[in-house]
């Protein structure tokens, strides 16, 4: 297990060693080869745990010892955080076999050591033992996100996109913080939950609550709100791979474990359910309808990419935590495809990547385009492939609960993203072409480096409830009726209506009252995009200004340090055995520390 995991940081430092002594060296090789031989070390461990049961744990080295109970630094890894490991794994390599002709020669060399040291990053904390560990693995993982996506850092949109995502990722941790401070409060330990003894005890009523909302307020902020223009405002120029990389495989896979592990201390109250199910309704439906008003084909994606966090966390509070993971990993890899397929389309356009000056791919594009079909379909819910399985194990709950109004709401949900991917597929494929003849004369087909991965992820998305069954869940589907497939027919008959209704809007250029009202509504995501923006944006962003206009001030190059090294001088004197307000404050002292750092960075 050492292996696998330190196998690609041994590979960034020794591409950047060579890179910086101004050696020739094959990064994208050392690179591959590096994830490729770590991914098959970790499907092995796989095997031996799904057929011998066998728990990989290995203890690093000591790092704090408080009373009798010593914080340690370890990587341990049971069935859940092997698959996601896994995933994660997978989806360097397709990133890297993808990137092969995409990405300048210049710039490889970065590319390469930015995504070996967010995997090593992200590995240390999925095996995390103590939530200081995991902290400090989210930490690191989004400062090396952040520094994959400013490898087009000389565009103005790009740098300030880059600031802003990690401003925010810092903010975020505040509500986090105080989540894992509850915990450590209510177990007396700061250990990772899934490897809590099991005599302690949950939270309760208002605490589970609370716990609840600092949980959803901290990951939700971070994964997803990403699509109301806070992040990835302007993705112009943004590499295809580490947008997909990072938005939905990394830190997406981050956020969704942190719920998945902290879920156990809260699923028995009723309450707690009702709160991951309204949040869940609330950020798929805004970002589903945001996603239908958009033209921009990256931001698009990623609103889908919200809506479909949103769908995730629905099912967390209406089946539970193991049909939600399996919902993400259903939703994520058919995303992470869609997203590389946008790549090989604004490739293809020199750069372009509204989906109104396109028009007319077909033709040029076919592979792409029945990828991006086929991908949809995945994320609809298709009867037998993609997550389908999920969804009708959600009608089969949905039946026994809300009979009536869950199935009508889920079906729904399902037309209405057909019905957006339908609109996706028309504007980029079939509607009249809007290019000039000097960009249609340079469309090339996708390399077959390019295509490889977006094959792999194809098949995988087709048959990955086959790995569930086999893996993390019992077969979802084989105590349903036949009729619930009705259901899935119905919402993938978005796709087939979606087509014809812009098709018939070109030809006809008819103006349809309903749906303009119904398009100004979208832009407004609903308006709950007015609500997400008090909530989140201007409270936060807030702050950030603030740091932004005192960057080079007195106040955080001299003072704010000054007060913070005498304030940690005192609360060591007056410690006198509180371990673990001594440690919050360790913890509170270093966000500040980062907080402070942030503009200084962000003014390079």
């Amino acid at each position: 297990m050492i292996f696998a995991v330190f196998l690609p940081l041994i590979a960034a430092f020794f591409v950047f060693t060579a890179a910086f002594l101004k050696k020739r060296t094959f990064a994208w090789e050392v690179g591959t080869a590096a994830v490729a031989v770590a991914f098959f070390k970790i499907v092995s461990m796989a095997f031996k745990n799904f057929f011998h049961g066998r728990v990989y744990s290995v203890f690093l080295f000591p790092f704090l010892s408080l009373g009798d109970f010593r914080y340690d630094w370890r990587l341990h890894l049971e069935t859940t955080e092997i698959f996601l490991v896994v995933f994660i794994v997978f989806s360097a390599l397709m990133s890297l076999l993808f990137v092969r002709n995409f990405l300048p020669v210049g710039r490889m060399n970065r590319f390469v050591v930015f995504l070996m040291s967010l995997l090593f990053s992200l590995m240390i904390c999925i095996g995390a033992k103590n939530m200081f560990q995991f902290f400090a693995g989210w930490d690191m993982a989004v400062m090396t996100a952040y520094l994959l996506l400013m490898l087009f850092h000389e565009k103005q949109a790009v740098r300030q996109s880059g600031i802003n995502f990690l401003i925010w990722h810092t903010l975020t941790d505040v509500p986090l913080f105080c989540a894992f401070y509850m915990l450590v409060e209510k177990t007396g330990t700061f250990l990772v939950p899934p490897f809590i003894d099991q005599w302690f005890a949950g939270f309760e009523g208002f605490q589970a609550a609370m716990f609840t909302l600092l949980l959803l307020l901290g990951v939700s902020a971070k994964l997803f709100l990403f699509g109301t223009n806070i992040m990835i405002t302007q993705t112009a120029g943004i590499s295809a791979p580490a947008l997909a990389f990072i938005a939905p495989a990394a830190l997406g896979g981050l956020g969704i474990y942190v719920l998945y592990i902290c879920f156990p201390l809260i699923e028995n109250v009723p309450a707690v359910k009702t709160i991951f199910t309204a949040w869940g309704i609330l950020t798929a439906v805004g970002g589903l309808m945001m996603a239908a008003a958009q033209t921009n084909i990256k931001i698009l994606l990623c609103l889908l990419l919200m809506g479909q966090f949103g769908f995730t966390l629905t099912v967390f509070g209406i089946i539970g935590r193991d049909a939600a993971f399996c919902a993400y990993i259903a939703l994520i890899t058919p995303m992470t495809g869609l997203i590389l397929c946008a790549g090989t389309v604004i490739k293809a356009v020199q750069g372009e990547e509204d989906t109104l000056r396109m028009g007319g791919l077909k033709g040029y594009l076919p592979f792409s385009f029945w990828l991006i079909a086929l991908f949809s379909v995945c994320c609809a819910g298709f009867p037998q492939i993609g997550n389908s399985g999920v969804v009708l194990d959600m009608f089969a709950v949905l039946k026994e609960r809300f009979p009536t109004v869950g199935i009508a709401g889920l079906t729904f949900y399902l037309f209405w993203l057909s019905f957006v991917f339908a609109r996706l597929l028309f504007n980029v494929f079939l509607a009249e072409s809007k290019l000039s003849p000097s960009v249609k004369s340079k469309i090339g087909q996708p390399g077959k480096m390019e295509a490889l991965p977006l094959i792999i992820l194809l098949l995988l998305s087709f048959f990955q409830n086959k790995v569930f069954e086999m893996s993390v869940l019992p077969n979802l589907s084989s105590a349903l009726p036949v009729g619930m497939v009705s259901f899935l027919l119905i919402g993938a008959c978005g796709f087939p209506v979606g087509l014809l209704f812009f098709n018939g809007m070109e030809k006809k250029s008819v103006h349809w009252p309903v749906y303009e009202k119904i398009y100004r509504c979208c832009l407004k995501g609903f308006y709950l995009t007015d609500f997400y923006q008090a909530v989140f944006v201007r409270p936060f962003m807030a702050l950030s200004e603030f740091c932004w206009r005192f960057a080079g001030a007195e106040l955080l190059t001299e003072k704010l340090p000054n007060a913070m090294k005498k304030m940690a001088e005192k609360l060591q004197l007056a410690h006198s055995g509180k371990t673990f307000d001594l440690l919050a404050w360790s913890l509170a002292g270093l966000f500040l520390l980062i907080f402070s750092l942030l503009p200084l960075l962000a003014g390079r």
